[in-house]
This record gives C-alpha cells, sequence and structure tokens, in this order.
C-alpha cells in the first residue's frame, strides 16, 4: 500500500473511535467517512452514488429469480402456482396449498427465527452440543476494551459483526488484524446494532449448507467476488462495471451488487492493493474476504464431496437450534469428514435461506432445492423426508 493509503487508513481509525459515540446519524454517516479518509472523497462520494442508485432502483431482480424457481418445483409436483401479487406465489395441490415469498416460507416459528438471529447464543448452542464454532467476544460499541483483549491475545485475522439479526454480510468486516481495524470495523457494524461480536477467522474454504428437518439438500462451495484486471481499469472501476452488467442481467449475473465496504477495503490490503490500483490484463483480484456478494461462476454444488460425518454435523446443528430450514455457514478445509478432522467449524446460521445460491452455480449440477422444501410445505412430509432430490442441468 502507499503512504497516503497507510495516512488515509490511520486518519480513518482515529475519526472511527469518536463516530462510535455519536447519535444515529453520526453512525450511519460513519462507515462514509471511513470509505472517506481511507480512499479519498471523490472514491467516497461514487460509492455512496452507486449504493443510493441502487436503492432507488424500480427492479426488484429477487422476483425475476424466485418466480421460475418456485414455478419449476410446483411443476415437478404437479402443483398449481399462481400470482397473488408483490411477489407472493400460492401453489396448491390435492386440495393442500401452501404460500411463499421469494426466498420465505412457512416452516419455522418465529421464536426460532428470532433465536437464529442471535448469533452468540447460536455459537453458544452449537459449542454445547459439541460441534466446533469460532471463539469469540461480544462487546458494546461504547466499550472495546473487551474486543481489544480479545484481539491481541490471538494470532491473525478477526471477524466484526453486528450481534444481531442481520445477513448477507451487513456490518461484517473480515481480515481486521489490528486495534486501528477493529476501531474502523465497529463503525461499520455500529450501524446494525450497538451489541457487536469478534470471531476468530476461520482458515479454508467457505460452504453453505442448505438442510430440511436435518437433512442436507445441498453444498455449494463458494469463493469470494473477485475482478478480471485488463490492463486499464482500476478495481473500483471494475466492481462498478460488473455491478452494471448485474443490474443488466436482472440478477441472473449475481442477485447482489457488490458493496465497497471495509471488508472490501481490507481484503485488498492484504492483497497489497488499494480501490486505484490497476491489475493488469488477465490478472484476478479477490476484492473481499466474505463471498455473499459474488457471482454464480463463484458457487459450485459439491453435495456428493460431502461425506457422511460431516452429514452428521449439520444434522446434529439442525437438531441442536431446533430448525426445519436452514443454511449453515461453515469454513473448512474440507468436507469428507466431520469437521473436527478439516479444522472446520459453523460460523453463521440463516433460518430464512436464499435458495438461489443454490441454483445460480457454475456447471452442474443445479440441485432443485425448491422441491423437497415445497414438497414439505404441500403436508407429504413423509415422502419429502425420505426422497432423493434429482438433480437438474443449468
Amino acid at each position: 500500500m502507499s503512504a497516503r493509503s497507510d495516512r488515509g487508513a490511520a486518519a480513518a481509525a482515529m475519526l472511527s473511535a469518536s463516530l462510535l459515540h455519536t447519535r444515529r446519524l453520526g453512525r450511519v454517516l460513519g462507515p462514509t467517512v471511513d470509505l472517506c479518509c481511507a480512499a479519498g472523497p471523490r472514491q467516497a462520494l461514487r460509492a455512496w452514488r452507486a449504493e443510493r442508485l441502487l436503492e432507488a432502483s424500480d427492479g426488484d431482480p429477487s422476483l425475476t429469480i424466485y418466480r421460475p424457481i418456485w414455478e419449476q418445483a410446483a411443476a415437478a409436483l404437479g402443483a398449481e402456482c399462481s400470482d397473488r401479487g408483490s411477489g407472493f406465489l400460492q401453489i396448491r395441490a390435492g386440495g393442500r396449498e401452501a404460500l411463499v415469498w421469494r426466498n420465505l416460507v412457512p416452516l419455522d416459528n418465529p421464536v426460532t427465527l428470532r433465536l437464529a438471529g442471535d448469533k452468540p447464543a447460536v455459537h453458544r448452542i452449537l459449542a454445547s452440543a459439541g460441534l466446533p464454532t469460532p471463539q469469540f467476544a461480544t462487546f458494546d460499541r461504547n466499550d472495546l476494551r473487551g474486543a481489544v483483549r480479545f484481539l491481541d491475545e490471538r494470532e491473525g485475522p478477526c471477524v466484526i459483526k453486528p450481534a444481531f439479526g442481520t445477513g448477507r454480510g451487513r456490518g461484517v468486516s473480515c481480515g481486521a488484524r489490528t486495534r486501528a481495524d477493529l476501531r474502523r470495523a465497529a463503525v461499520w457494524a455500529a450501524r446494525w446494532g450497538h451489541k457487536m461480536l469478534i470471531e476468530r477467522q476461520g482458515e479454508g474454504t467457505e460452504y453453505r449448507i442448505l438442510a430440511l428437518d436435518g437433512q442436507v439438500l445441498d453444498v455449494v462451495e463458494r469463493r469470494p467476488p473477485r475482478m478480471t484486471g485488463d490492463g486499464r481499469r482500476s478495481v473500483a472501476e471494475l466492481i462498478y462495471a460488473e455491478n452494471a452488467r448485474r443490474a443488466e442481467s436482472d440478477g441472473a449475473l449475481g442477485l447482489f451488487p457488490i458493496t465497497i465496504n471495509l471488508d472490501c477495503l481490507l481484503a485488498l490490503r492484504d492483497a497489497g492493493l488499494t480501490l486505484g490500483s490497476v491489475p493488469g490484463r488477465d490478472v484476478e483480484v479477490a476484492v473481499k474476504h466474505a463471498a455473499n456478494e459474488n457471482a454464480p461462476a463463484d458457487n459450485q454444488s459439491v453435495l456428493g464431496d460431502a461425506g457422511p460425518g460431516f452429514l452428521a454435523d449439520m444434522c446434529a446443528a439442525s437438531h441442536a437450534l431446533g430448525v426445519r430450514l436452514a443454511s449453515f455457514e461453515v469454513v473448512a478445509l474440507g468436507i469428507g469428514g466431520p469437521l473436527s478432522q478439516s479444522h472446520g467449524m459453523i460460523v453463521e446460521v440463516n433460518t430464512t435461506p436464499g435458495l438461489h445460491y443454490h441454483y445460480q452455480v457454475a456447471g452442474e449440477p443445479v440441485v432443485p432445492v425448491a422441491i423437497p422444501i415445497l414438497r414439505t410445505l404441500l403436508g407429504d412430509d413423509e415422502q419429502a423426508s425420505h426422497s432423493a432430490i434429482p438433480p437438474v442441468s443449468s
């Protein structure tokens, strides 16, 4: 990194410490101020404008993506699918019916959903069931002392995230190595609440596992979003171009845009780059640590590689939390055996899991996970729990 970047990051860290104690407006503006200090006002303004334009967009690619997923599942089960408007679909078969909305289905009760959104509680429950989870500590945005001790006592990077109720990587910063990183990451997380979590960052590949009633439906290997250099455009320009491609594709090339946040800045720092760096032609650059905003080309179904011990761990996690439908984000060196044998751990649980992740994958197979979910919704639980899921071509 350049001396200017180092000075900018230092200034961002100093300012972050003061923003943590401000009122809500200051915390909302905090990430933009941090980005301005670290990358310059022009870059921060452009990122802010891009995010506002996306939020104001009339289009909703999730409508385009989820309707065919449910229509194909209904057709496979001989059911009728009708549009109720506003993204709601009514699916009927043999006197039974189910109402779905995009990825939301009526399986888990509100208390279970609330529990799954409490990240510290989830870690404790899974750990008490003998399942590997990250070492962690909770802290308040107004008191970072516990987080500082946690960071100082451990080697390697840490993850800072809101402690409750966020998804899609909102407010999550990976790759934090210094106290300055911690202060900045706390500012990015503070927008989503005053309670935060610091975790030891796992080593290995990220996997997303979808389970229904204790049965694993699919396992997707996920890589962080990457940009391929052309020798002319900066990293930031490559990201904006990719987001434009995704928007024009109605979500087919990625349902979510790549946001320029602290996780992005720290991932680039680890590669010795900044937003203004110009990668050479055909040089690949990982622009995030987390995989939430990657493209279909970065995902692959690897269900066939999952060993019995790994599948048993996922089943045990489902039962420990009492969830019917959930996705588990795992970081591990492999999935051929139990998590304990691959230095793996469950880092996140989502009880309103996105189904599109299992359809937007590279190559084959594509596992049609909506079919067993719909079969269960329509009341045929016995058949759902014992039926294999036939792969389909993409």
